[in-house]
């Protein structure tokens, strides 16, 4: 027979006892469930890399100087054409050359009346506020970019595939016609040279951007990479996309300017050797 006593020991579940005195944890601590979060961490790369010089360059600094420059610039312009390399941060460390960091040497190399010290004001007033037309901006895009941008990239190896082995030939004469029967041949992939990595508009757009900032005309024109577009057909096998090139070769592209006819020039990407360094 089942007893009708209740058991005396007191329950030990702490939830059994919030429930049981109609508490609420959050009641008593309104901050219970509150979620607090750090900072979130910019995911944006850095703005500037630094690189060591391996020629004088006019406006940065002399050979072998250690200056910081836009990532853009370097990866598009003085890399490819070894101008400069890449200073790592464990190479900054390991060789004490923190002390050698420069800031960029904007009168290197420059004529002396084209440096001399102005006042802010004056320096206002030449400042340009009034934007080019889409006729000139167009004018000037054609005159300062080259007819053909270079990009150098490292290419992918892969091996030759095995020739597929001959096909037998029939050794029967079609006893009507005399012709020996047809072959069905399947159509091969072209042949490409894949690269690590790719060109994007971005890349195109940068790279004519760093030209054309050499005139201080050139410098007003607003040029983004969606007004740089790939005049070629998108297919995964020839490396083409939308907005970016993945493979050796040579490409048609146009630099459009809204209201005229877009600017067109040709962009070449070539092999460029892996550094063994």
């Amino acid at each position: 027979m089942a007893s009708l006593y209740k058991p005396t020991i007191s329950p030990q579940c702490l939830s059994y006892l919030r429930r049981l005195a109609g508490i609420h944890p959050v009641k008593l601590n309104p901050t219970f469930h509150q979620q607090i979060r750090g900072k979130k961490k910019n995911a944006k790369g850095p703005h500037v890399v630094n690189v060591r010089l391996l020629e004088d360059i006019r406006g940065y600094g002399r050979k072998g100087s250690i200056i910081p420059i836009a990532p853009g610039r370097m990866r598009n312009i003085y890399y490819p054409q070894r101008k400069a390399e890449y200073v790592t941060e464990a190479q900054m460390r390991t060789s004490n050359q923190k002390d050698l960091l420069a800031e960029r040497d904007f009168s290197f190399g420059v004529p002396q009346q084209q440096v001399e010290a102005q006042p802010v004001e004056e320096k206002a007033k030449r400042v340009p506020t009034k934007l080019l037309t889409p006729k000139r901006a167009s004018e000037i895009i054609e005159a300062l970019t080259p007819p053909e941008i270079v990009f150098y990239r490292v290419p992918i190896v892969t091996p030759e595939p095995e020739p597929a082995p001959p096909e037998p030939v029939g050794s029967s004469i079609n006893a009507i016609g005399g012709e020996a029967p047809v072959r069905n041949v399947l159509q091969s992939k072209p042949s490409i040279t894949r690269i690590f990595g790719s060109v994007s508009t971005a890349d195109m757009a940068e790279s004519i951007k760093a030209v054309m900032a050499a005139s201080e005309e050139g410098a007003r024109v607003v040029l983004a990479p969606e007004d740089v577009r790939i005049d070629e057909a998108a297919s995964e096998d020839l490396g083409i996309e939308v907005d970016r090139l993945k493979a050796l070769g040579e490409y048609k592209i146009e630099i459009r300017v809204k209201g005229v006819d877009p600017v067109r020039r040709r962009v070449s990407i070539r092999a460029q050797e892996p550094d063994t360094r």
